[in-house]
């Protein structure tokens, strides 16, 4: 029985940026030495060399850091699951082919195990820190234990729900997910086992890794979320930005960061232990992309089960922000907005950050330019060069050579959010980034002043705009939109809110526009409504009340701003309760007033306005870390 593992990007104006998500390296792809061998789980080996299971192939297979690959058979039938090095230096492997426990010493001598159950379906295998392995039995419903003599021992978990992937907790447990159940499973080295609900139904949690935080942290394949949980059972889940994800396995990464495969999106994903998320999409198109692992030299290793190949994120170069249309070059028609307009032609000048301890030198080239039908893509000047970066330096092709590549996108726009694929190769390794496509509404034009916010917060996903093709920059936001706005750019565009229970104000009720967010902005203390124990979701937002959610929003409900000192003429200070929060906002560079020294704090927030708040805010004029 085979279980398969299957079961923003770019600058705007004068230092503004489109929000994007991605942040990661250059990334390599190797292919197996079998075809169609259905490369799977992937481990760190005692000989530093990264180990891979050629599931199909019959075979482990070792590489080396730069690729080179050598074959060990494990035998007749086998198909290995998953793989590890166990407390005895040997890798240990579960054979769901045979369903046994297999054993492979790095010269590659295997003897294997047979598990007592009938066809387990043995699937997670780890080091407990009892000095044995345990391992999961999927079909059987069970965990097992083996000593590394070989003696087995198995207990029944209690809810009947497919085990799959098992972690060595910090508190010595052993810690399993239960992809049926919707569980997150505990099993102590007597047999004792306690488990726990995922707060989102049907989340079919999948894999599970010890993350830097101290908590476990698993993936969920069907609700485009991860979550952690604490050894004392709390979870915490995260929405990620790219829907679909299908997110199987995850690892931590040497940068204290957590790293999980996508495989519906083809990409692999990173998310910090505060639930910053971003991705990066893999060239090999369909590829499968399964399991992950922490590897050698500052880098991150994952099975493409479809392409029969093994990848390597490098972090010795961090990708950091890219600006597209910032300068106006030979040969460009550049209107200098930081926003690609189609049939413009603009330069594309990327960053990169040295990671390592040594000065590098390097050149890039784009290899490709993709996008959504209907578009025409063409890469003009397809060089760009970053000359020789210090330690920790970061370098753009730009400022440090003037040589960067230059694009040109053309068509008819078939898609609401036109976003193209730029991929970058580097010394045989590539990058994808995401170059936006402006005039994405009719009614903001690149002539108007909140242009490049709102093409921004188009592209982070915070806001669709008010209608098909429309912004409405000049509209009024409402107290109901601006607690949609607030969260989204909070927490990210994917984010949902628990149900409304229509008891926390008199005048939001289940099923009334907003009132999930409503709710939740109140639940975090951002607001206390307009009072009487009402909201008032349709009225008007001024501009003096969005200093207080933003900044609450920002920094967190027991937020105090300093004093004021008086620095716009109608907010008087003393004399007016906003004051502190008004001259905060313009101290943190997010206003500068609404002209003539004034600020203008009756006046109603409109939907332009809202979108360079929430840009400023958040840090969505931030491309990368």
């Amino acid at each position: 029985m085979r279980l398969r593992r299957l079961a923003f990007v770019i600058t705007a104006a004068a230092g503004l940026g489109l929000a994007g998500s991605v942040r990661a390296q250059l990334v390599k792809e190797f292919t197996a030495p079998v075809a169609d061998s259905e490369p799977g789980s992937i481990t760190l080996g005692p000989d530093g060399n990264m180990w891979f299971a050629a599931l199909a192939a019959h075979e482990i297979v070792r590489i080396t850091p730069d690729g080179v690959m050598t074959e060990f058979p494990t035998g007749p039938g086998s198909a290995v699951s998953m793989l590890t090095v166990g407390p005895d230096g040997n890798f240990w492997f579960t054979d769901a082919g045979n369903g046994k426990i297999g054993r492979m010493t790095t010269a590659g001598v295997v003897d294997e195990f047979p598990v007592l159950s009938a066809n387990p379906g043995v699937v997670g295998i780890v080091t407990g820190s009892d000095g044995n392995l345990w391992f999961v039995e999927g079909n059987a419903n069970k965990i097992g234990r083996i000593t590394t003599a070989g003696v087995v021992t198995e207990y029944p978990v209690p809810t009947e729900g497919v085990p799959l992937e098992i972690a060595l907790g910090p508190d010595g447990n052993l810690w399993f997910t239960e992809f049926t159940a919707g569980k997150i499973g505990r099993i102590t080295t007597s047999g004792t086992f306690t488990e726990f609900p995922v707060p989102t139904p049907a989340s079919q949690p999948q894999g599970i890794t010890l993350g830097p935080d101290g908590n476990l942290w698993f993936t969920e394949t069907d609700t485009n979320k991860v979550a952690s949980i604490t050894t004392g059972g709390t979870m915490t889940e995260f929405s990620i930005r790219t829907p679909t994800m299908n997110n199987i396995d995850i690892t931590t990464g040497p940068d204290g960061a957590l790293w999980f495969t996508a495989s519906t999106s083809n990409r692999v994903g990173r998310i910090t232990p505060d639930g910053k998320a971003t991705d990066v999409l893999i060239a090999t198109p369909n590829a499968g992309i399964s399991l992950i692992a922490s590897g050698p030299n500052e880098t991150v290793w994952f099975s493409e089960d479809f392409s029969n190949k093994v990848g390597r994120i490098s972090l010795a170069l961090t990708a950091q922000p890219m600006d597209v249309d910032a300068h106006g070059v030979t040969g460009s028609s550049s209107n200098v907005n930081s926003v690609l307009e189609p049939g413009e032609s603009v330069e594309v000048s990327p960053s990169w950050k040295n990671t390592t301890i040594a000065s590098q030198s390097f050149s890039g080239a784009a290899t490709a330019l993709t996008g959504p039908a209907g578009g025409t893509y063409t890469i003009d000047d397809a060089a760009a060069a970053y000359g020789s970066v210090a330690p920790g330096a970061t370098a753009n092709c730009h400022d440090a050579t003037g040589d960067c590549y230059r694009v040109t996108i053309s068509g008819t726009r078939t898609v609401a959010h036109w976003d193209a694929e730029l991929t970058e190769t580097i010394d045989g390794q590539y990058f994808t980034r995401t170059i936006h496509v402006g005039n994405s509404f009719s009614d903001v034009p690149p002539t108007n002043p909140f242009y490049a916010y709102i093409e921004n917060l188009f592209h982070s996903g915070a806001t669709g705009g008010c209608g098909t093709g429309v912004y409405c920059p000049s509209g009024t936001v409402t107290r109901a939109q601006m607690a949609v706005f607030l969260l989204k750019g909070k927490f990210g565009s994917n984010h949902v809110p628990p149900p409304a229970t229509g008891t926390v104000f008199l005048d939001v009720h289940i099923g009334d526009f907003a009132a999930d967010w409503i709710e939740e902005l109140a639940g975090l203390g951002i607001t206390g409504g307009c009072g009487g124990g009402n909201y008032c979701p349709t009225q008007p937002v001024t501009r003096a009340q969005m200093a207080v959610f933003l900044l609450k929003a920002e920094h967190g409900s027991a937020y105090v701003p300093p004093l004021c000192m008086g620095i716009f003429a109608d907010v008087p200070c003393p004399g007016s309760t906003f004051a502190p929060w008004v001259e905060q906002l313009a101290n943190e560079g997010i206003t500068a007033g609404c002209g003539g020294g004034n600020y203008c704090p009756n006046n109603p927030n409109i939907r332009g306005q809202m979108a360079v708040f929430l840009v400023k805010v958040y840090g969505m004029a931030t491309y990368g870390p």
